[in-house]
């Protein structure tokens, strides 16, 4: 399924550019998940990913704290450039610190973002794949 499909569906929060940060649910993201113009990154930490259970199989993990140097639109960091033209989808334990860095892409000129609404927890009770 495509990402404009859901973009009608799941508001959106307006940033710099025209460009908006789309909250999707747990279902949704998980009909994302193998894509490969699909990445996800989940900005927690080493140590609460565990406690928590683990983490989207694959996600990049970029913490908040330290996400700037993780996120750079050349490429440069460990999340593709901004060219690359990847949809990237936000993962935290709530929504709130994803969202956090959902709008600090949009600032630096990503286009497809999207936060997954209810965090980790969305994913697992959607079924989405783990990685401990």
């Amino acid at each position: 399924m495509s990402f404009g499909a859901f973009q009608s569906l799941f508001g959106g929060q307006p940033a710099a550019g025209g460009a908006q940060v789309q909250t999707i649910s747990g279902p949704s993201a998980v009909q994302f998940f193998g894509d490969a113009d699909t990445v996800f990154v989940d900005v927690r930490g080493e140590a609460e990913i565990r406690m928590s259970g683990g983490t989207v199989k694959g996600a990049l993990i970029a913490p908040l704290p330290e996400f700037a140097r993780h996120a750079r639109p050349d490429g440069s960091g460990s999340l593709p450039g901004v060219a690359d033209g990847k949809r990237i989808v936000l993962v935290c334990a709530s929504g709130a610190r994803s969202g956090a860095a959902a709008q600090q892409l949009v600032a630096l000129g990503y286009d497809n973002v999207a936060n997954l609404r209810g965090g980790i927890g969305a994913w697992f009770q959607a079924g989405g794949q783990i990685e401990r």
